[in-house]
């Protein structure tokens, strides 16, 4: 009786844990407001089944992110349990949305690991409430809900804790 209870009551504590995930609402980037690099249309719901970190970076912050880019990049070439999206707001520089658009499509044609996408109208700033002008990187469950969110320069230690949330996630998924 004793084992049923505690299994009860630590199936009712990972059920509270994951409801208490922000779950992100849906989000489409096509023609006007953006899209994958290539022109073509990026969903949010495409994220789902993985686990997904997520970069939403103004191109003036690029240089906060890019430590934390480099490793990931090694780590998803070892292991492609995980996908890495790098969404670009183009409307918080003033540099020219054409001028991105052409460093951002030779980027991918480059990074067989990294997609990246184009938001030409703060999309996700707005529906997603991340921080403008800035570099943010979310990492997601395979249902699209927040398991880490930072918005910031990313220093080493955030490197390391960002490194050990996806192995994690990856330990998880080898043990079902």
């Amino acid at each position: 009786m004793k084992i049923r209870l505690i299994f009860v009551i630590v199936i009712i504590l990972i059920v509270s844990l994951n409801a208490d995930l922000a779950q992100l609402k849906p989000l489409q980037l096509d023609n006007q407001s953006g899209g994958y690099a290539d022109g073509s249309i990026w969903k949010s719901d495409f994220l789902i089944g993985n686990t997904n970190v997520i970069f939403y970076v103004d191109p003036d912050k690029r240089a906060d992110v890019k430590n934390l880019t480099s490793a990931l990049e090694v780590r998803k070439e070892q292991n492609d349990d995980f996908t890495i999206t790098y969404i670009v707001n183009t409307k918080a520089t003033m540099k020219p949305t054409f001028l991105i658009k052409k460093m951002i499509k030779k980027m991918a044609e480059k990074s067989k690991t990294i997609s990246y996408v184009l938001d030409y109208q703060k999309v996700l700033v707005k529906h997603w409430n991340l921080v403008d002008d800035c570099a943010n990187v979310l990492i997601l469950n395979d249902e699209n809900q927040i398991l880490h969110q930072f918005s910031g320069k990313i220093n080493d230690a955030q490197i390391d804790e960002i490194s050990k949330i996806i192995k994690k996630k990856f330990s998880k998924k080898e043990k079902k």
